[in-house]
């Protein structure tokens, strides 16, 4: 039982990290790049490559591509949440060190390994620093977030 709440609570703590993690991505386009359109999201790829592997002869819509990408990840940060949740148990759980790890690991498994082998993205090497300190950043701010709920979550009980 212990562990199906520390999932549940991990989930709905990852769920609240990608959404200021999303914030803070956007906001850091908005800013950096206040002239450009903004463009294909990473996880908007991932929905073109999945949805090609399913359907190769149908073009998947943009409306639909963003929407399904959102929601991908949103489930994406859900997911990663939850083990993080799970890993930490009952240990107190330290922003920098912990939450900072947690976040710098994601990025760096995301962006040199699965996704530019899948043909996703860029890997961090091919991109410029301004894309590589957004995408950390974007990172960060996930598990600091996700650190944050969880604390709150675990005061609850």
């Amino acid at each position: 039982m212990r562990l199906i709440r520390r999932s549940v609570k991990g989930l709905l703590a990852g769920t609240c990290g990608t959404i200021a993690m999303g914030g803070f991505a956007f906001l850091a386009r908005r800013m950096v790049e206040p002239e450009k359109p903004m463009g294909k999201t990473h996880y908007e790829s991932v929905v073109e490559w999945a949805s090609g592997l399913a359907a190769p002869e149908r073009e998947i819509a943009v409306a639909d591509r963003i929407r399904i990408g959102e929601l991908t990840h949103l489930g994406f940060g859900a997911f990663w949440g939850m083990i993080f949740s799970v890993i930490n148990g009952d240990k107190t759980i330290k922003p920098l060190s912990n939450g900072a790890a947690w976040g710098t690991a994601l990025w760096a498994v995301a962006f040199s390994g699965y996704m530019p082998a899948l043909g996703i993205s860029k890997s961090l090497r091919e991109m410029g620093n301004y894309e590589r300190l957004r995408t950390l950043g974007s990172h960060l701010v996930f598990a600091t977030f996700t650190w944050v709920f969880l604390e709150a979550f675990r005061n609850r009980d």
